[in-house]
C-alpha cells in the first residue's frame, strides 16, 4: 500500500505548465509541447512531479547535450521495446555521449538509436545527479538554480511530500517564495536568516531561485 501511495502521489499533477517552465528555466510552450507530443508523459491538467522530473532530464538532453528530438523519440520507442517504465527518462541506467543514447546494463552499453549495439558514452551525470532515489521509493529533486552546471549548490528542494510539493529550502521545509515574498516586503537577508536559523547564504539562494518568478509577476 505504501507504494501505491508513493506512486500515486508522484503522478499528480500539481504543477502547471508554466510553473514547470519556471522551476526548470525553460519557456512554457515547450514543456507543454513535450507533453503534448508525448515524448514524457503528462495530462492536459499539468505536470506531475515525475513529469517534472522527466522534463528536467529532457532539458539535459535537448539543451546541454543538444540532441535531436527525433533521435531521443527513436531512443525512448526502443527502450519501451523491452522495458516497462512509464517514465524512461527516470531509469539511472539511461547514458548519452552527446549523440546517441545508450542503456547501461551490466557491463553492456546498449545503443539505443543503433538497435542496441554496444557503445562507450559519458554518463548523463549532471542531470541525473539532482535527483535522488530515496531507500523507500520517493524521489527528491534539486533544481539548477542559476546554471546548469556539477558545481551548482544543492539548496533547493522540490518533492510531493513537502510543502505541497512547491520549492523549499533543502532539510528544512521552509518554502522558497515565502522567503522571497518577505524579502520583497524589505525584510533584510540578515533578519530572516536569523528569524528562520540558517545561513545568510541559504537565504541568497532562495531569493535567487525565486527571483525570476518575481520579476515575472
Amino acid at each position: 500500500m505504501a507504494t501505491l501511495a508513493i506512486a500515486s502521489l508522484d503522478e499528480q499533477p500539481n504543477y502547471s505548465f508554466v510553473e514547470a517552465a519556471q522551476y526548470l528555466h525553460l519557456a512554457p510552450q515547450e514543456t507543454l509541447r513535450w507533453v503534448r507530443e508525448g515524448v514524457v508523459i503528462g495530462s492536459p491538467a499539468g505536470v506531475s512531479f515525475n513529469t517534472l522530473l522527466e522534463l528536467h532530464v529532457l532539458k539535459g538532453l535537448r539543451k546541454h547535450f543538444r540532441l535531436p528530438l527525433q533521435r531521443i523519440r527513436k531512443a525512448l520507442d526502443e527502450y519501451r521495446r523491452t522495458e516497462s517504465s512509464i517514465h524512461p527518462l527516470l531509469d539511472p541506467r539511461l547514458e548519452t555521449d552527446g549523440i546517441q543514447m545508450f542503456l547501461h546494463d551490466g557491463d553492456e552499453y546498449l545503443n539505443l538509436n543503433r538497435a542496441r549495439q554496444m557503445g562507450m558514452p559519458e554518463i548523463l551525470s549532471t542531470y541525473l545527479r539532482r535527483i535522488d532515489r530515496l531507500p523507500n521509493g520517493e524521489r527528491q529533486f534539486f533544481p539548477f538554480i542559476v546554471r546548469d552546471a556539477d558545481d551548482e549548490p544543492r539548496t533547493i528542494q522540490i518533492s510531493p511530500r513537502i510543502s505541497f510539493g512547491r520549492p523549499v529550502l533543502a532539510g528544512t521545509g521552509i518554502a522558497t517564495e515565502v522567503i522571497a515574498g518577505r524579502f520583497r516586503s524589505r525584510d533584510s537577508i540578515a533578519e530572516l536568516a536569523a528569524e528562520y536559523e540558517v545561513s545568510p547564504a541559504l537565504m541568497e539562494d532562495a531569493i535567487r531561485w525565486e527571483l525570476p518568478h518575481l520579476n515575472a509577476a
